[in-house]
């Protein structure tokens, strides 16, 4: 019910937008939930060469997972307030998760590892820490400081329960850490991560990180919750001063996508909000005539305005020189190994109901082949006709409905190649097609994006990578969503048993399931004592932050 009126709220405020009416939002915005951001990464002191993961968990001012955003961004931030890396993740039930390589640009220094949402954007709420960044190949490693600082002791048991199976493990051991106690106290949404711990102390960041709810008055520029997936704004100009309002606009992304259609607003705005981009590109264009009368242009995210970050200086004493020094030989044998200890990328076949329930496809290749698409339409589609009319060729498909009158006869078909409007068919009436796989037909009027079409005609090449050759269709880049990820495992009980090991980095699920009561993770060649950091939040909200240290010899 809460999401229902957040929704109502949100379309009165943009509603309002057009109309400069910032009090007005204003006050609408205060009705509203806000969202906070926390996020688990695996560690604040890296290498180039090595890799940071993290989770993001967003909750609502209730203290419950937010039901809101489904988009996160985060930022690594430098010294110089330009940003070095920016990500967007896709939220699922208030969490979302990701990683990104530390490589050889970035420089030496304190970065500052930003969270947040569009949403968290009108308060100025963000998550923020610190992180430190050494790149061995232009920073000399000298010692600045004598005096050293370690790093706090932690109590090996918690309350909440960690247990470990043992306190002392061998090299290439296998690892059971029991659960069940947290699993049966707290249901929600967890990670962990175990990795090496450093002998030393960086004044970086709280040793347990803060969740707070920040109260700031909100900006005059409104910006508008990401509620589905990725938001895209535009406007449309004319150049001669025409009509911008009531405008159809396509935005198409590939093959597996089929085309949207939008219309603008009296100011010439529009928005698309996909659930599943996870394209650098998008392409959009004007379904109107005299096409060349207008100008597309994308109103991008700007990133997080905050100037006034807190960089702490770091010097180097003997123990992160050392420490450095281990890790730098440690990387590059992993990484030379990086092709049997890579990541799997989780892909899911999105099924679009508009072309599964009533079509018709046409495998050409079962067919006698026909030089070009006019005499493949003719001579093997039924239902299909084409005409020509004022010189521009027309598709009329055959509906269901064997009586048309009026000005439904006059109802235009929609053709979609490789997930691409073809707005004007003289442009590809003489398409080869031995480059076209398969052609599916929908033979039943259909309201697709506020217009109704007599019918739609999906064409799917063999490359599938056709384009409109016509300059009607703008191309932008823009900021994919993160793909999911099925992390590496390392086991050694028997497989990858002469692969050198020399992981500082055990073991990292972002995912923590609830219901099972052990995790199983293995050591690697690497000696020293290890850390088991396990954080999350309870479907409650309240934050779950657990630590727990062994040693491997």
């Amino acid at each position: 019910m809460k999401k229902i009126i957040f929704i109502i709220i949100i379309f009165l405020c943009i509603k309002v937008i057009s109309q400069s009416n910032y009090t007005l939002i204003s006050e609408n915005i205060e009705k509203l939930p806000r969202e906070q951001i926390h996020l688990h990464y695996n560690n604040e002191f890296l290498l180039t060469g090595e890799t940071l993961y993290y989770k993001a968990y967003c909750l609502d001012n209730t203290g419950e997972f937010s039901p809101y955003s489904k988009i996160a961004y985060l930022e690594l931030r430098s010294s110089e307030n330009k940003t070095i890396i920016k990500q967007k993740i896709k939220l699922k039930d208030g969490g979302g998760s990701g990683d990104f390589f530390i490589n050889t640009a970035i420089k030496t220094g304190v970065y500052k590892l930003i969270c947040y949402t569009q949403w968290m954007k009108n308060y100025k709420n963000y998550f923020e820490k610190n992180i430190f960044i050494i790149n061995p190949s232009s920073y000399k490693l000298t010692s600045k400081i004598t005096s050293e600082k370690t790093s706090p002791i932690l109590n090996p048991l918690n309350k909440d329960g960690l247990l470990l199976n043992k306190s002392t493990y061998k090299k290439r051991e296998k690892i059971t850490l029991n659960i069940e106690k947290i699993s049966s106290k707290h249901q929600g949404n967890f990670s962990i991560s175990v990795k090496r711990k450093e002998n030393f102390y960086l004044p970086l960041n709280k040793d347990v990180p803060n969740f707070e709810l920040k109260n700031k008055t909100p900006k005059k520029i409104f910006h508008l919750p990401e509620l589905r997936g990725s938001l895209i704004h535009g406007k449309i100009k004319a150049k001669n001063s025409g009509n911008i309002s009531g405008l159809r606009i396509a935005l198409s992304i590939n093959s597996n996508h089929l085309p949207l259609i939008a219309t603008t607003n009296n100011s010439g705005e529009f928005y698309f909000n996909i659930k599943n981009l996870n394209n650098s590109k998008i392409y959009i264009q004007v379904l109107e005539p005299n096409l060349s009368n207008y100008e597309i242009k994308l109103i991008k995210n700007k990133n997080f305005e905050k100037k006034d970050f807190n960089y702490p200086t770091i010097n180097l004493n003997q123990k992160i020189i050392n420490d450095i020094e281990d890790r730098i030989l440690y990387s590059q044998i992993e990484n030379a190994y990086y092709s049997v200890k890579k990541d799997s990328l989780l892909t899911s076949k999105i099924k679009y109901f508009l072309l599964e329930n009533k079509k018709k496809t046409y495998k050409l290749d079962d067919y006698k082949r026909f030089k070009t698409l006019k005499e493949t339409l003719i001579e093997i589609i039924e239902k299909v006709n084409i005409s020509k009319k004022n010189n521009q060729y027309q598709i009329s498909i055959q509906t269901t409905n064997s009586i048309e009158t009026g000005n439904v006869s006059n109802i235009p078909s929609l053709l979609i190649v490789d997930g691409h409007i073809i707005n004007n068919l003289n442009n590809f009436i003489d398409f080869d097609s031995r480059k076209i796989n398969t052609i599916s037909i929908i033979n039943d009027k259909y309201f697709y994006g506020y217009s109704m079409y007599k019918g739609i005609i999906y064409i799917e090449t063999f490359k599938k990578d056709y384009f409109p050759d016509y300059k009607k269709v703008k191309e932008f880049k823009i900021t994919e969503v993160q793909p999911q990820k099925k992390y590496f495992f390392q086991r050694h009980d028997k497989e990858n048993k002469r692969i050198p090991d020399f992981r500082t980095l055990l073991y990292w699920n972002p995912n923590i399931n609830t219901t099972q009561k052990k995790i199983t993770f293995y050591t690697s060649n690497v000696t020293g004592d290890f850390e088991i950091d396990f954080q999350g939040f309870s479907k409650k909200g309240k934050l779950i932050h657990l630590k727990q240290t062994f040693s491997v010899k």
